[in-house]
């Protein structure tokens, strides 16, 4: 009697062991990404904010770096560099830039892959998919046969007799974010196709019969439920901007380097650790300020 009475909705606490019975599942679903995170993100992270504040190695030394000594002064030093600036101001232009580029075009091509039909269908998610089942070092040699000065679209070109040299479309900011995009826009096309697939195929009906026009029935049925996840879609693109790496590195030149870039070739070509993990600590400090930007100001006009 007793241990059925506990069960009955009304008994005393039967609420607060509800709620912790459900609290305590949950936390056990979500333990192994947050284990994830902590030992693969946060551990790695913490040592690199520490190596960026280290001293120099000491002479004889068979580390790049020397723990023992804390030198606060490197990270000011280094945010008042003006290479830091510069390049810092190149990384976060083509983050926004290759994020505006793929939301412009996710948006409309996920919308007409969702409304497709059939077969065509399956070719153009396969179309969306493909890109990232080929190595990247291939992918850039493709987009290489294409900008290059002897590449497809040049020769085309020249060949309709429109332009009489090669146009400069190697080697610059346009080559750069042309390759990001190709390499980042699967994501936000994903993301997006599955939002609007979640929407119901009911409402759209309801809104034609009340007499919206397609097109506007549609903007309101499927376009505006989906808004939250394009949100979500374009921080996904612009993370994968701020971190763009091969793209410059190969297609692009020094002047349109990323943070990514200097980190790399501090940290593994001059084995200068100190400056690379600072260099890095900023960086991500700056990228996550810009992300989180947004969202803070969404916050405050809802609240």
């Amino acid at each position: 009697m007793q241990a059925a009475a506990e069960l009955t909705p009304g008994a005393p606490g039967a609420a607060a062991a509800a709620r912790r019975a459900v609290a305590g599942r949950g936390l056990l679903l979500v333990a192994p990404a947050l284990l994830f995170v902590v030992v693969l993100f946060l551990v790695p992270f913490l040592a690199v904010a520490r190596i960026s504040v280290a001293g120099p190695a000491v002479p004889g030394s068979r580390t790049f770096f020397d723990l023992s000594v804390l030198a606060p002064g490197n990270l000011p030093a280094l945010a008042a560099d003006p290479l830091f600036r510069s390049v810092l101001g190149v990384t976060l232009r083509l983050g926004l830039v290759t994020t505006v580029v793929c939301m412009a075009v996710a948006v409309p091509f996920a919308a007409y892959v969702h409304r497709a039909r059939g077969w065509w269908k399956t070719v153009l998610v396969a179309a969306i998919i493909l890109p990232k089942l080929v190595n990247l070092l291939v992918l850039l040699y493709g987009v290489l046969l294409i900008l290059g000065n002897r590449g497809f679209l040049n020769q085309g070109l020249q060949g309709l007799g429109l332009v009489d040299r090669p146009l400069p479309l190697f080697g610059n900011l346009f080559a750069v974010v042309f390759t990001e995009v190709l390499v980042v826009l699967p994501y936000p096309l994903l993301v997006l196709l599955a939002a609007f697939s979640a929407a119901d195929a009911r409402q759209f009906d309801a809104a034609r019969s009340l007499g919206a026009g397609p097109v506007r029935a549609y903007l309101e049925t499927v376009i505006r439920p989906a808004w939250p996840a394009a949100g979500g879609a374009a921080l996904i693109t612009a993370v994968w901007g701020f971190g763009a790496f091969v793209g410059p590195l190969v297609l692009g030149n020094p002047p349109y380097y990323t943070v990514a870039v200097e980190v790399y070739t501090r940290a593994l070509e001059r084995l200068e650790w100190v400056d690379a993990a600072g260099w890095a600590l900023l960086g991500v400090l700056a990228f996550g300020a810009v992300v989180a930007l947004p969202a803070l100001v969404v916050r405050r006009r809802r609240s």
